[in-house]
């Protein structure tokens, strides 16, 4: 029985599984927050429905999000503490939500070190945590921003549309010419979809990209949350879900400069360490 799919709650938990347009830090929180708000209902009405729907739950929003690295920390955070009763888990989750509703600052603080003054900045593909630091960032130092196009999707368009909007003066170019100007960047700028020990997920295009401003000496870094940092047997889930229609590609880690987190940059051994420290729930490892 599923009763609870019948809840205006449960409307929260579908709407973060199929929301296609937040950031995976915004739908992340907003799934974190409606699976708090069903166990918060399970633990006061209905005390015989846990763990059933909470699992029900982050199965879903796993199902329909597999490409967002925040929901299978989300899911993993919940099979993890579900032997601990309601409490155990409602902590766990208030915590991940409180942690990826933050982590924005922290990356902005520690993503000025990346950006020289006076330099000029690429961007690949749209993310909205690049966002977040270039806007910190213009407070402090004067650059400009150049933005890829990411085709096929075009989502470097839009990227540039949003920081036009917001004061920026973008130069945006094809795909194919980004290498090209790669001699007169100063710094590269991505975001990323998951990172596990040795790799990370991401727009297809950064891999030739990454490795050719390795090989003149242009700094590349990347920006996510450590929620996007996933232990490698839940990193390789992700990898082996991605459809023949998926746009991203894996890309060895340690071709990036670093990765720009809350907790500050980190490099490829300093991910490996975190990544390798993360629990994983045994229900998740088949």
């Amino acid at each position: 029985m599923t009763e609870w799919r019948d809840w205006p709650t449960w409307r929260h938990v579908v709407a973060a599984a199929h929301d296609q347009v937040g950031s995976a830090a915004t739908v992340g929180a907003d799934a974190a927050r409606a699976v708090g708000d069903l166990l918060k209902i399970v633990s006061d009405v209905t005390p015989g429905d846990f763990p059933a729907a909470v699992l029900d739950a982050v199965d879903l929003l796993s199902a329909n999000q597999q490409a967002m690295a925040p929901i299978t920390n989300l899911r993993n955070a919940v099979y993890l503490n579900v032997d601990g009763g309601p409490a155990a888990v409602a902590d766990a989750v208030s915590d991940l939500e409180r942690r990826i509703r933050e982590s924005w600052r922290g990356i902005a603080e520690a993503g000025l070190s990346v950006i020289p003054p006076n330099g000029t900045v690429l961007i690949h593909s749209a993310s909205s945590t690049v966002r977040t630091v270039l806007e910190m960032a213009r407070d402090h130092v004067d650059f400009d921003v150049v933005c890829t196009r990411a085709m096929p999707v075009g989502e470097g368009m839009e990227m540039a549309a949003e920081l036009r909007a917001g004061g920026f003066e973008v130069e945006l170019i094809d795909d194919e010419v980004a290498i090209e100007v790669l001699p007169g960047m100063d710094v590269v700028l991505a975001g990323a979809d998951a990172i596990g020990p040795s790799q990370v997920i991401n727009k297809v295009g950064t891999a030739v990209l990454a490795g050719a401003a390795k090989a003149i000496g242009v700094p590349f870094y990347l920006l996510a949350a450590t929620n996007k940092i996933l232990p490698e047997v839940l990193f390789n889930a992700s990898l082996q879900r991605r459809g023949r229609e998926d746009l991203s590609e894996a890309i060895a880690l340690d071709v990036f400069s670093g990765v720009v987190t809350e907790i500050g940059v980190l490099d490829a051994g300093a991910v490996a360490g975190y990544a390798g420290a993360l629990a994983v729930a045994e229900e998740l490892t088949a």
